[in-house]
């Protein structure tokens, strides 16, 4: 039995449901086919429950109209698009293309790709394929959002985790109090971090094996060279030996005519030596490849989590700052050592005598990026300025870490100035600058942990070291 699943080739205007597998690479959606799919494992029994629930309901979390992953009646194309860039394990359910009721899809991510899976109905029952066990859909998700689909398909070893929700389609923060999240921001920040950790030891891995796959093809061409050097040598002298054997038998005696017979053996198998280790080289070449296209895959299905986490992650430190949440306690929710905690040089929130309140202590105008470095040369860490970018539309901040001139975008929007969405939001530069004077820029790249503290045109900067 094959699972039935959308084909992209239309039967008529309406389409029809076939018993094929049709890969649909442009939107990097593959479907699922099994030849004799493993039943599913029997479920313990359920209290009866009222018959109100409404189509698809019955069990647990309602009907299937209240639960916040179902869509309705949306297309492939809506479907894409808010599955994209979003990790394995999440997903959605929508009415099937055939119009039936009864009949659903659900669209799950997994690999980096969208897996497009039939839901049946017969008989009051659901279910992805035969013995339909399943009183409702909500309950099949249900389940599935506890135990793996490896049940179901060995090539989805993954849970329904992430639920797109239709009504918290742009909120992620769920939680309503500071402290709970301040605690999901940790979460989700130090997964974060082990994502990068372990993306960053991939493509240090993957660029190692890289150069190294390249040696050995240069060193494979060598051997070419020298191989076909040697069997030009072979051939020569196997052609002129008949002429040397008769002559060096009149002239040197057997001694003379073995020593050559002996250097022809030699080279020979000198020729045979180099050939296997070229044999032995190309094995190695191939298994490494191999390997390094496995890697390539790994970090290609990290990336999704990674963007999806810093979504997620931003989302808690846009809440916390729009609740006044101070910079230091975000620091530790975040890990981050605070600059000023042994005191000292820290700068009152509400003194207007800062120089950050002159727009002309820090904007500069039209300056390329060589002038600001130019500019900021010999300055402190965290000495900054604001200049236009060569970017339409858009501005730039030059800022010192480490000693060294750092260049991001500021993007302009109808929503405000900003970083990066979803920080586009201070109604003016300036309103920017005074935030980013006591926020890290670490928020948006781990390697600007710095914050704006001082105008390159400010007279007495404050060092803090």
């Amino acid at each position: 039995m094959y699972n039935t699943v959308w084909t992209a080739e239309k039967a008529g205007q309406d389409g029809d449901w076939r018993d094929v597998m049709m890969p649909y690479s442009t939107e990097l959606i593959f479907y699922l086919e099994m030849d004799q799919p493993p039943a599913l494992p029997p479920k313990p029994a359920k209290p009866q429950q009222s018959s109100s629930a409404g189509v698809g309901g019955g069990d647990e979390g309602g009907s299937l109209q209240e639960a916040e992953w179902y869509w309705g009646d949306i297309s492939r194309e809506e479907v894409n698009e808010k599955l994209r860039d979003t990790p394995d394990g999440t997903f959605l359910v929508r009415d099937a293309s055939t119009k039936l009721q009864g009949d659903y899809t659900l669209t799950l991510r997994k690999g980096g790709n969208n897996k497009l899976i039939k839901i049946y109905h017969r008989d009051g029952k659901y279910g992805f394929s035969d013995p339909l066990t399943f009183c409702s859909v909500v309950e099949l998700i249900s389940h599935y959002r506890h135990q793996s689909l490896a049940q179901y398909n060995t090539k989805l070893d993954v849970k329904l985790m992430y639920p797109v929700s239709r009504f918290l389609q742009d909120q992620l923060v769920k939680e309503d109090n500071i402290d709970a999240v301040g605690k999901k921001l940790q979460e989700y920040h130090n997964q974060y971090q082990e994502k990068s950790k372990e993306y960053d030891r991939l493509y240090e891995e993957y660029t190692k094996t890289s150069q190294e796959i390249q040696m050995k093809r240069t060193a494979i061409e060598a051997f070419n060279e020298t191989i076909k050097i040697f069997e030009e040598q072979c051939h020569t002298q196997e052609r002129c030996s008949k002429d040397y054997v008769e002559r060096f038998c009149r002239e040197s005696g057997d001694k003379e005519m073995e020593r050559i017979m002996v250097n022809f053996e030699k080279l020979k198998s000198r020729l045979g030596e180099i050939h296997d280790s070229k044999v032995r080289l190309e094995h190695d070449l191939k298994t490494q490849a191999t390997d390094n296209r496995e890697t390539d895959k790994k970090m290609n299905s990290l990336k999704p989590d990674l963007i999806q986490l810093r979504k997620i992650r931003d989302q808690h430190l846009v809440w916390l700052n729009h609740k006044g949440v101070r910079q230091k306690r975000i620091n530790d929710w975040l890990g981050i050592k605070n600059e000023n905690a042994d005191g000292g040089c820290f700068i009152g929130e509400e003194d207007e005598s800062l120089p950050h309140y002159d727009e002309k202590s820090w904007f500069v105008g039209d300056l390329n990026r060589t002038q600001a470095e130019e500019l900021l040369v010999g300055k402190p860490d965290g000495a900054f300025l604001i200049r236009e970018s060569s970017k339409k539309g858009c501005y730039a901040c030059s800022v010192v870490v480490d000693g060294e001139a750092k260049h991001c975008v500021i993007y302009s929007t109808p929503r405000g100035f900003g970083f990066a969405e979803p920080y586009n939001l201070y109604g003016s530069l300036k309103e920017l600058v005074l935030h980013y004077r006591l926020t890290s820029l670490v928020q948006h790249n781990d390697s600007l942990n710095v914050r704006l503290a001082h105008p390159v045109h400010a007279h007495t900067p404050s060092v803090c070291r």
